[in-house]
């Protein structure tokens, strides 16, 4: 491609960008503010280089991070709906371009090519799916767990395996892995200290380097300790029943 972007073959931006017309590319700076609740978002964008944080604001005054978007990735979809039905604020993590298309190119352009509707209705699936996944971890597990998961969520899609079997991604914030997990930056620094001492994580400014191997049989052993856990409450509850019932 003419601009240097680097399209992985994926399903979901392999099939939209077959049908969606290319345009020129946009350059932002780093931390600069792409869209938010006062300047709705109007087009949908491809991230071409960089990385974006997009987050929903929370009334007192802090954000719930929704995902970090880097290279092929889409994001923006919003515009798809009525501006203010959902606030939302989007930042350049990085020097980031972007390739962009309004509401009415995507409407035109699926009346053109019915299976561009298609490839966004299953990029919006996929994505509702891992929210399904997400609130499903904020149910079910404590914060160690919840970091865990954020950080081997951002390592497979922001990350490059080493030779050893290990990720790297760039660097991340404890403040924005907070907005991720749902707690304070204090308890994300300390939490992960406790990765990096037991030799499951390594972090620096430069990067964030995570051992995935290590840290899915973590979770595995957490799951299946909670089972017993849960098990044997179940148990004893029952006997408790059965003792009343005798009495």
């Amino acid at each position: 491609m003419e601009t240097g972007a680097r399209f992985n073959s994926s399903r979901e931006a392999e099939d939209a960008l077959i049908y969606l017309p290319r345009k020129a590319i946009t350059n932002l700076r780093k931390g600069q503010v792409i869209y938010d609740e006062h300047q709705p978002a109007t087009e949908l964008h491809l991230v071409v280089q960089g990385r974006v944080k997009v987050a929903t604001p929370v009334d007192d005054g802090t954000e719930s991070l929704v995902d970090i978007y880097s290279t092929d990735d889409f994001f923006g979809e919003s515009a798809l709906l009525a501006p203010s039905m959902y606030p939302e604020r989007a930042v350049a993590l990085d020097s980031v371009s972007l390739m962009s298309w309004t509401n009415r190119e995507i409407e035109e352009q699926v009346e053109r090519q019915p299976k561009l509707g298609i490839a966004l209705l299953q990029l919006l699936v996929k994505r509702g799916l891992d929210n399904q996944a997400r609130l499903q971890s904020f149910a079910l597990d404590k914060t160690p767990e919840r970091l865990v998961r954020t950080l081997l969520r951002f390592a497979e899609r922001l990350g490059h395996t080493d030779d050893g079997g290990s990720i790297t991604m760039p660097p991340l914030t404890h403040q924005v892995m907070s907005e991720y997990v749902g707690t304070s930056r204090e308890i994300i620094t300390f939490q992960m200290n406790q990765l990096r001492q037991k030799g499951w994580v390594r972090y620096s400014r430069r990067g964030i380097q995570v051992y995935p191997a290590i840290l899915r049989q973590h979770l595995a052993e957490h799951s299946r300790h909670a089972g017993i856990a849960d098990g044997a409450s179940g148990e004893r509850f029952l006997a408790a029943g059965d003792h009343a019932g005798a009495a």
